[in-house]
C-alpha cells in the first residue's frame, strides 16, 4: 500500500510541470518589417515552465519536432540573425509560452517549434512576403536603446543591379558629408549588423541588432550613384548603463542588497521595467510574492531612469538570479547568493560536569558571519522538550550569545543538577542539528552499611559520610536522629547549639559531622541523606560515668605504673651498682690482709730458719694463729 502510494506520489511529481499542448497551429503570413507572435501554451494556463525553448526549421515534417537552429534562447554559435528581436510574451500568465519576433525578413519564413525542456511539441509555420512591401516605407524611424531596426532599400527594378554595387552608409545629423560605411568590418557596428541573402532575395534591407543612442543618424542606401534613398533613424529613451551584463554577489543572512540597475541618463525613463526574480516573478507587480512584502524599495520616484531595488532582511531563499529588463530588450543579470549558517560541530560529542557547575553547550556556525533564519534546543530523552528559560527547571540558570553574536548558537546552563542531565540537540532552519550528551556526575556515598562508634561524656566525634568521588556535590544533605523520630541535627536544633559542625561549605564533597563534648543524651543511631534518596547510618555509643570516672584517671594510673616502673628500673640499677663497689672493697681488703698474713709468715719464716730471731714458747702460737 505504501508503494503504491509513494509511486502516485512521483507520478504526480513528475506530471505537475508544464506539458505544451501538442500538434500544429494554423499557418501565419507576414510581410518583411512586420512583429509577428507565435502561440504556444502549456495544456494548463496555471502550470509554469523552466525553461520555454523555441526552435526554426526550414523544412517541417509531420510529427517531427526538431529544431535545426534555436531561436530562443538564442545559440550565438548558430545564428545570430535573431539577436535582439525576439522575447517571450510575459504580459499573460505564465502557462503562456508565446514568442514576439520584430522586424520579419525574408528568411525568417519557415516552421517553428515550442518544447519545455528539450522536449518539442507544438508547430507553427510562418510565411513572410517579399520585398515588394518596402515600395512603400516610412524614411523615419524611432526606437529605443538595445532594439533591432530594419532599416529598408527597395527592391531594384534593374535586375542588372548586384549586391556588389550596393552600400550602406551612416552620417551625424547636421554632418552629412561625413560618412561612415555600416558593416561588420566597421568597428562601432561589428557583429551588430545582418543583411540578407542578396543573391536570391534582391532584398537590401539592413538589420541593426543592440541600439545606442549614438546610432541616431542618417543611414543611405545607395544602390545607384545619384539620389540614394535614407532613412533618419533616431534612438531615444532610456539606454541601460552595462547592458547584458552579470553581476555575482554574495550576502549573509539578514543583510541587504543593492541591485544597480539605471539607466545611462537618470532623467530618461523606460518604456517598461521588469524585475525578475529567481522564481520567475516580478519584484515590481502587484501580486508581488509574500516572502517579500515590505522587504523591496524602489528609488525612480524622483529619478525615472534610476531603476535600481533595495531588498532588506535576507534569507537563504532569496539567493538565486535577478533580471533587470529595460523595453524587453536590454537586460542585467544578478548572481545573489545568500550564504547560510552551516554548523561548525555536526557529529555528537559528550560533556562530562558536576553538580554546582556551569556547562557551555557548544553550537555555531562555521562562518562567523552567518546567521541562521531560526535556532532551537530542546532535549532528546524527554521527548523533545524545548530548553528554553521559560522551560520549568531551567528559569534563571540559561544563557545564549546569538544576539550579540549572530554565529555563536551555544547554550550557557549554569548552578548544574543531577536532572540536567540527558541529550540536548540544536536545530537550525528546521534541517541541521548537532546532538550533545550531557553527564551530571552526582554524589555516591562511600559507605553504605551502618557504623558503629564507641566514645566517653565530653569527647568528641566525627560521624563520616563522604561522596566517593571529591569533585561532586549532593544537591542536598542532611543529619538526622533516627531515634528520635528523625529529628534533624543542626546549630539550630536544641541540644546541639554550638557542638556540631560540618566541613561541605570548603569541601563539598565531605558530609561528615563533628559534634563536640558528648554527653549520654548524645548516643542513638545518626543518619546521613543526600538528595533525599541515599543515606548511611551511625551508632553512636556514650559510656557511662563510673566507667567514665576510671577513664578520667586512667592517665594519671598509667603515669604513675609508668614512674613506679621507672623507679623500680633506676633502684635495681643503683644497687647493683652499690652492690658491686662494696663487694668490691671487700675482696680488697681480704686480698690485701691474705698478702699482709703472708708476708709475715714469710717474715716469720725466714727470721726463724735463718736464725735472726729466735721466739719463744710464747710467741709460736701467737704468730701461727696471726699467719691464719
Amino acid at each position: 500500500m505504501l508503494l503504491c502510494v509513494y509511486l502516485l506520489y512521483c507520478l504526480l511529481q513528475v506530471n505537475s510541470g508544464c506539458e505544451v499542448d501538442r500538434g500544429q497551429k494554423p499557418d501565419i503570413s507576414k510581410s518583411v518589417g512586420d512583429s509577428v507572435v507565435l502561440p504556444c501554451s502549456c495544456t494548463n494556463p496555471k502550470d509554469k515552465s523552466d525553461p520555454v525553448q523555441w526552435g526554426y526549421t526550414k523544412t517541417f515534417r509531420v510529427g517531427k519536432y526538431e529544431p535545426e537552429v534555436m531561436v530562443f534562447p538564442e545559440d550565438d554559435r548558430q545564428s545570430q540573425r535573431y539577436r535582439g528581436r525576439v522575447q517571450r510574451e510575459i504580459q499573460n500568465p505564465p502557462g503562456y509560452l508565446s514568442l514576439i519576433i520584430s522586424d520579419l525578413t525574408e528568411e525568417d519564413g519557415g516552421t517553428y517549434v515550442c518544447g519545455v525542456n528539450g522536449k518539442f511539441a507544438s508547430a507553427v509555420t510562418l510565411h513572410v512576403k517579399g520585398c515588394s512591401v518596402l515600395e512603400i516605407w516610412d524614411r523615419s524611424v524611432t526606437k529605443s536603446p538595445g532594439e533591432s531596426v530594419l532599416l529598408p532599400c527597395p527592391c531594384p527594378s534593374d535586375s542588372n543591379i548586384t549586391p556588389r554595387t550596393v552600400t550602406w552608409s551612416f552620417s551625424k545629423e547636421g554632418q552629412s558629408e561625413v560618412k561612415t560605411p555600416v558593416s561588420n568590418d566597421t568597428g562601432s557596428y561589428r557583429s551588430r549588423v545582418w543583411t540578407f541573402d542578396q543573391e536570391k532575395s534582391r532584398n537590401f534591407s539592413l538589420l541593426v541588432s543592440d541600439l545606442t543612442k549614438e546610432d541616431s543618424g542618417r543611414y543611405l542606401c545607395t544602390v545607384y550613384e545619384d539620389n540614394p534613398p535614407a532613412v533618419e533613424l533616431k534612438v531615444t529613451g532610456c539606454a541601460l548603463l552595462e547592458n547584458k551584463q552579470t553581476v555575482i554577489i554574495s550576502k549573509y543572512p539578514r543583510d541587504s542588497v543593492l541591485l544597480s540597475c539605471s539607466c545611462t541618463e537618470l532623467q530618461d525613463k523606460p518604456v517598461t521595467v521588469q524585475w525578475i526574480t529567481p522564481h520567475h516573478g516580478d519584484l515590481l507587480s502587484t501580486e508581488l510574492p509574500q516572502r517579500y512584502n515590505g522587504r523591496v524599495q524602489t528609488f525612480n520616484q524622483n529619478s525615472p531612469g534610476n531603476l535600481s531595488v533595495l531588498i532588506s532582511d535576507l534569507t537563504e531563499e532569496d539567493g538565486g538570479r535577478y533580471s533587470c529588463w529595460i523595453n524587453q530588450n536590454q537586460y542585467r543579470h544578478f548572481s545573489l547568493s545568500v550564504r547560510g549558517c552551516t554548523l561548525s560541530e555536526p557529529q555528537e560529542k559528550t560533556i562530562i560536569k558536576y553538580p554546582g557547575d556551569s556547562v557551555l553547550l557548544p553550537c555555531s556556525c562555521s562562518d562567523t558571519k552567518t546567521k541562521p533564519q531560526s535556532v532551537k534546543w530542546q532535549r532528546v530523552d524527554s521527548g523533545g522538550t524545548e530548553v528554553s528559560s521559560g522551560t520549568d527547571g531551567y528559569n534563571g540558570r540559561l544563557h545564549m550569545f546569538n544576539e550579540g553574536l549572530p554565529a555563536n548558537l551555544s547554550l550557557l546552563i549554569s548552578n548544574l543538577m543531577e536532572q540536567d542531565e540527558g541529550t540536548y540537540r540544536c536545530t537550525i532552519n528546521n534541517n541541521q542539528s548537532i546532538s550533545i550528551t550531557l553527564n551530571v556526575k552526582g554524589c555516591t556515598l562511600t559507605q553504605s552499611l551502618e557504623e558503629v562508634i564507641s566514645k566517653y561524656p565530653g569527647d568528641s566525634v566525627l560521624l563520616p559520610c563522604s561522596c566517593t568521588d571529591p569533585n561532586t556535590k549532593p544537591l542536598s544533605v542532611k543529619w538526622q536522629r533516627v531515634d528520635s523520630g528523625g529529628t534533624e541535627v543542626s546549630s539550630g536544633t536544641d541540644g546541639y547549639n554550638g557542638r556540631v559542625h560540618m566541613f561541605n561549605e570548603d569541601l563539598p564533597a565531605n558530609l561528615s559531622l563533628l559534634i563536640s563534648n558528648l554527653t549520654e543524651q548524645d548516643q542513638g543511631t545518626y543518619r546521613c541523606t543526600i538528595n533525599n534518596k541515599q543515606s548511611v547510618n551511625i551508632n553512636l555509643t556514650i559510656k557511662g560515668n563510673g566507667s567514665s570516672l576510671l577513664k578520667n584517671w586512667e592517665p594519671i594510673i598509667i603515669l604513675c605504673v609508668f614512674i613506679l616502673i621507672l623507679l623500680s628500673l633506676l633502684g635495681g640499677v643503683a644497687y647493683s651498682f652499690w652492690k658491686y663497689g662494696i663487694g668490691r672493697k671487700i675482696r680488697s681488703e681480704e686480698e690485701t690482709g691474705q698478702r699482709q698474713k703472708d708476708m709475715d709468715w714469710e717474715t716469720y719464716t725466714t727470721v726463724i730458719y735463718q736464725g735472726l730471731c729466735k721466739p719463744t714458747q710464747d710467741q709460736v702460737p701467737l704468730i701461727m694463729t696471726h699467719s691464719y
